[in-house]
């Protein structure tokens, strides 16, 4: 395989990306790189340009990133991305791919896990060189030394892509607020949504940095998204400087992200009623219709879940600051679990083992 490669702190950096990984499907370009990668296409700017490795970039236009595969599971802006890269004309800048947790991505049957159970959840795993905190994992060491790298990089924009567990609206995430990202997110799609936890995610680690957006292409392999995310793609890359780019009137921005996360010791189903005697299945049911209503504007009232007495508790609402706001939030009446205020309800999952790794649903305000 042509292309020097290096690995720094569990991370492979490969540069450039050789050509005939790019014309290989998925799952052979997966298992050349082995594990997370940090990978140039280059551009044609007249200059070898910046490496992996952490120097500028091509002369006259500054590189860009994408990150592609933090969770194994999620391969739609894998596949996007080789599409892009394979049909279209090469790019006028470096461009810095990140292949994230390749090593879930591979195990059997292939692209269905999130994470494996020795490792942590990458996107949670963006602990700057010195910062406390972070495990020792293959992915969290990654992490870390890929973080190191993307802010070397001086890159104008990185893009993050996503899928979601649940059935959700294709949208974007932000870390800031400025015209600059919004604009950038913009690219993607209208519906935008303002992340203000303090998760150690990499838009976080890369806020003071670059411009950069995460993008939920809606549920792995599910219609539409591949041509979503391509577009968008094609989009991102053919933009002027990110920095200069100037967002469209109809954005809409949800702000206040408040996670709904359930007792472990609960047990948890999705419309899970007896059909013979309409007994519940578990301690805590969420409502059938519930992923419907993602990125949906609700009422106050409308029911979240059902649970069985004993477990009025079981589902508990905190802020961006840790801080529980359940009793402002949640009113259980009956065993029937009500929010007690206008929200739009966003990344909520039909998956319990997803429920479990992160959260049920983020509840957000109406939106603007």
């Amino acid at each position: 395989m042509a292309g020097h490669a290096d690995r720094v702190s569990g991370l492979r950096l490969l540069d450039p990306l050789p050509p005939e990984l790019l014309r290989s499907d998925a799952p052979t370009l997966l298992a050349a790189l082995g594990g997370p990668t940090l990978a140039r296409v280059p551009g044609t700017g007249g200059s070898a340009g910046g490496s992996a490795g952490g120097s500028a970039g091509t002369a006259g236009a500054r590189p860009r990133g994408v990150v592609v595969l933090q969770h194994g599971d999620e391969r739609t802006g894998l596949d996007a991305l080789l599409t892009v890269l394979r049909d279209d004309p090469p790019l006028p800048y470096d461009l810095h791919v990140l292949f994230g947790n390749v090593e879930a991505a591979l195990a059997p049957p292939g692209f269905a896990h999130r994470m494996l159970p020795h490792q942590a959840d990458m996107n949670r795993a963006w602990f700057a060189d010195g910062e406390p905190g972070g495990g020792h994992d293959t992915v969290s060491v990654a992490a870390r030394a890929a973080l190191h790298r993307l802010r070397d990089l001086d890159l104008a924009a990185v893009v993050d892509l996503h899928n979601t567990t649940g059935d959700n609206p294709f949208h974007a995430i932000v870390a800031t607020d400025d015209p600059a990202t919004r604009a950038l997110a913009a690219l993607f799609t209208p519906l935008i949504v303002r992340w203000d936890q303090q998760l150690h995610t990499l838009l976080e680690g890369l806020r003071d940095h670059c411009v950069a957006v995460t993008v939920e292409c809606g549920r792995a392999g599910s219609d539409g998204a591949h041509a979503f995310a391509v577009a968008g793609l094609r989009r991102y890359l053919a933009a002027p400087d990110p920095a200069r780019l100037h967002a469209p009137d109809d954005v809409r921005v949800l702000r206040r992200m408040r996670r709904v996360i359930v007792d472990p010791t609960a047990t948890l189903a999705f419309g899970g009623v007896d059909a013979d005697d309409g007994r519940l299945t578990a301690d805590v049911v969420v409502a059938a219709d519930v992923e419907a209503r993602n990125g949906v504007g609700q009422d106050a009232g409308w029911l979240l879940a059902t649970v069985r007495p004993g477990h009025e508790r079981s589902l508990r609402v905190r802020d961006i600051d840790g801080v529980d706001v359940t009793d402002a939030l949640l009113e259980v009446e009956r065993g029937q679990v009500r929010v007690r205020t206008a929200t739009t309800p966003l990344m909520m999952t039909g998956s319990v083992a997803a429920a479990r790794a992160d959260c049920l649903t983020y509840l957000l305000d109406r939106g603007v």
